[in-house]
Parts: structure tokens; sequence; C-alpha cells
């Protein structure tokens, strides 16, 4: 069986592109899977694209090819990239900083740029403004379908080379303050995530029923404080109460059990965004 192309972009669920992207790659082989991530990552937020690959690598096999446009800076210099992750599985996307959590996890092994005189939908050659249908599904449909090897795609650049999003490291202070970023503030469910994983939090002495000092800073400023339970899930805490537990990705979260946190918070997301969880 053939590997599976899934997607991710900022174009919203309900866009016609990316049902051309989809169309396109059946124009190389009608027998490629085709499956979505999301589509409704923020415009232009490569951090979000970064987090949207990192949270699903993990649960899909080797050979997958992840197709990730997110891509402000389309039709010009910045490099347009196929990586062979060390697990197998490859990431067809703008080199713009959206590999940069599968590159800290997961690890690239190999990087080419697209060679896009024989890797590039031609019928649409006068159009530089949607690579995600001309290059990238082209190019993943071309490599899951043995059309082209990945030695095929273009040359090789140095892996150093990929560009890295700033991310703050999770780690423990003297006095036990566990301390992180947000990586994931869910604007759905409003559920905040961290990059501290929970082992680190529990490693400090905290267990279920525990209570914790939650403090979340936005460039210096303070934007939540308080004392919060730790539990496995929403509902050990009543309606509107928050709740810190261990989120899908095994990372430490906060939440109020059916409200939105984030909404009401006014919560964000990235290397400026500062949590940190101490036992109280």
């Amino acid at each position: 069986m053939k590997p599976a192309i899934v997607m991710q972009t900022d174009f919203t669920a309900d866009t016609s592109a990316v049902c051309t992207m989809y169309g396109v790659c059946q124009m190389v082989d009608p027998e490629l899977r085709l499956f979505n991530n999301n589509h409704a990552i923020p415009s232009f937020d490569t951090f979000s694209a970064s987090i949207n690959l990192d949270y699903v690598v993990d649960f899909w096999p080797a050979g997958t090819v992840f197709v990730s446009v997110v891509d402000p800076g389309v039709g010009t210099s910045r490099k347009a990239s196929v990586a062979k992750l060390k697990n197998g599985q490859y990431v067809v996307s703008p080199d713009n900083g959206s590999l940069t959590h599968v590159a800290k996890k997961v690890g690239i092994e190999e990087i080419r740029e697209i060679d896009e005189t024989v890797n590039r939908w031609q019928p649409t050659k006068a159009c530089s403004i949607f690579h995600g249908r001309d290059l990238f599904a082209y190019c993943a449909a071309k490599l899951a379908s043995g059309v082209i090897t990945f030695e095929q795609v273009g040359p090789a650049y140095p892996v150093e080379d990929v560009v890295l999003l700033p991310i703050v490291e999770p780690e423990v202070k003297e006095d036990g303050t566990v301390c992180g970023m947000i990586q994931a503030a869910g604007e759905h469910f409003g559920l905040v995530s961290s990059n501290i994983p929970y082992e680190m939090l529990e490693n400090t002495g905290v267990a279920y029923g525990d209570t914790v000092e939650v403090v979340i800073c936005h460039g210096g400023e303070e934007k939540y404080h308080d004392k919060v339970p730790y539990f496995k899930s929403f509902g050990y805490v009543s309606e509107g109460e928050p709740v810190v537990m261990t989120s899908e990705s095994l990372t430490v979260q906060i939440a109020l059990n059916l409200k939105n946190f984030v909404k009401v918070y006014g919560i964000g997301q990235g290397p400026e965004w500062k949590i940190s969880f101490r036992k109280c």
C-alpha cells in the first residue's frame, strides 16, 4: 500500500483551495490516500503549523508524507523543502519555521529543496502565490506514489540550515517551580497546554489531588495567577472551575470545566507566553 498523504494549511476548512490540492494529487496517482490534519491554522502562523505537525506525527506510520502549507513568504526566496524525518516520515513544507517541533522532537535526517523545474505542476507555472497546490501537493504526490525518490526531490542542503523558531525549554527551578511556555491555546475548547512534560511536574512531588500555584505571563505582564487542583480530567472540579491535568500530548495543561480558559483570560501561545506550576 502506498503511503498516506496528510495535509494541513491555513486556508480554512471550507475553501476550494484544499480541493485543488487533492485534485492535483489525484492527477498524479488516483490511488493515493489523502487525509486532513487541520486547515484552520491561524493565517500566516508558522508556530501553529509547527505545533500541529508535532501533535500528529506520533500517530502515523513511517513513510507518511505530511504536507504543511502556512507560507507567508510564498513566491520569495524562502526554500520549498521536503524533510526526511528520523522516524521515516516526510514533511513537504516551506522552510520557514514550520519544521521546528518535529526537528526538535523527532529529528530531521536529511532535507532537500524542491527542484521546481521538474517537481512543479506546469499548467499553472505563471502563478507564484499557490505553492500549496502547484509545488507542495504535487511534489508530495510524486513522492508518495513512487514517481520520484526522495533524492529526486531536489538538491540536499545542511540540516543545520533549517529555519527554527525560538522555543523556551522547560526547566525546574531550585524552589521546585516548573517553568515553560504555552505551546497551544485552543480557541474551541479553551485548553491551554504547556510544553512541560507531565513527568517533570510529578517528579517535583505533585500528585493527583494536590494543589499547584499557576502563573501565566505574557511579555513580563502577569495574565493569570491562582491556586489550582491537579486532577486527571475536567469532571473532578465544578463547572467553571480551573483544573490542571495531563494533556493529550502528555504535557501539563490548564483548563476550565465546561468553560473556555483561552477566551475568559485572553491567553495566547508561543515563546512570549510563559507558564509555571509549583506545588502549594
